[in-house]
């Protein structure tokens, strides 16, 4: 019996509706850091939550974090790695010239913090300039080699107490962004906890829920990776075999049938990201110029339910015809779109975190 798309579409659209039947469409809010019981209830429900008076700085360290000499004074002349872009875009999709696409990691540059920051403060700077490493550049959970940050250890706790008591882990990584309003992120998603504080400036949050992100146009695209071409310029390069394709979102605007929750964190204001939400992040500079955070990344509990709903609504969505879904990879090993047989079995071989936020 051939199966009927509409009813399935309208089936996607009343699990939509169920969701936002029961969830609110704002943000929790906590007053002041939680206990680990709270941070636990916070977590199981799975919202994105505003939490007032938690710091990520570590008891009696005073600095002025929107001073760019503050930054300078702690790293030294110890080097960091600099993503740079011609359009604010670190992790993004771009059309070429013959149609294709292509998904574009920036260049990597290394520099002294003093020279990052002074660039960033050029008012003639063509280049857009983001400090985001994201491998756990303060602390990492396995630490093959020191992070480039490792001076800010002095000054960033290696860990959020309540958090951990709440997953019963340390966190898997711990890293500072310092950016300008020029880089934002595109829409995706990570596997972590992540709870993510503002320390100058502030930073928008525009928020998917897993559910309508069934609704998102999520393609495979080739790698590319940007370099200097002729007179400096910068352009995307081809990544070298074997070079898997990567799924990625696209489209910086949403459609329209999404719902999404929209929150600014100003300085001193932390959010609780959940696990598996969508979503792009625009900042704007504090008095000094800058946009600088600190987040936490926890390991997600892997819940047996909700993982096995979440891939049953996948193949629903894919099978109504939203082919912006991606297909689980043992679905579709033999079509060769997750690269080599020998090379992907399975999900847990392709991590979202190695693509950028």
């Amino acid at each position: 019996m051939p199966v009927d798309e509409s009813v399935l579409e309208a089936y996607l659209d009343t699990l939509a509706e169920d969701y936002y039947d029961l969830q609110a469409p704002v943000p929790d809010q906590l007053p002041s850091s939680p206990s680990a019981l709270a941070a636990l209830r916070m977590v199981n429900k799975a919202h994105p939550t505003v939490i007032y008076g938690f710091s990520p700085i570590t008891p009696g360290v005073e600095r002025d974090w929107d001073a760019p000499a503050t930054y300078s004074g702690i790293q030294g002349d110890k080097e960091v790695t600099i993503a740079v872009t011609d359009d604010g875009l670190a992790d993004s999709v771009r059309v070429l010239a013959d149609g294709s696409t292509t998904f574009v990691k920036p260049l990597d540059e290394r520099m002294t913090m003093a020279a990052f920051l002074a660039r960033l403060g050029n008012s003639q700077e063509k280049e857009a300039l983001y400090l985001q490493s994201q491998d756990g550049n303060i602390y990492r959970a396995e630490a093959e080699r020191e992070p480039e940050l490792a001076p800010f250890q002095a000054v960033v706790q290696r860990d959020i107490p309540w958090m951990a008591e709440a997953t019963g882990h340390s966190a898997e990584a711990v890293n500072l962004w310092v950016g300008t309003s020029a880089s934002t992120t595109s829409f995706h998603h990570d596997p972590y906890e992540n709870i993510y504080t503002v320390l100058s400036g502030s930073k928008t949050f525009t928020l998917v829920s897993p559910i309508d992100g069934l609704r998102l146009d999520q393609r495979f695209h080739p790698p590319s990776t940007l370099v200097r071409g002729e007179g400096g310029k910068l352009e995307p390069r081809p990544d070298s075999e074997p070079a898997h394709p990567v799924p990625w979102v696209q489209d910086l605007q949403l459609p329209d049938s999404v719902r999404p929750l929209t929150i600014t964190l100003e300085k001193g204001e932390s959010l609780y990201l959940p696990a598996g939400w969508w979503h792009k992040v625009e900042q704007n500079e504090g008095p000094s110029g800058l946009a600088v955070a600190v987040n936490y990344w926890y390991p997600a509990e892997l819940r047996a339910e909700r993982y096995a709903l979440e891939r049953f609504a996948q193949r629903v969505a894919r099978t109504a015809g939203r082919d912006g879904v991606i297909p689980l990879p043992e679905d579709t090993l033999d079509d060769g779109i997750w690269g080599d047989d020998s090379d992907v079995t399975s999900a847990d071989e392709w991590d979202p975190k190695d693509w950028g936020r």
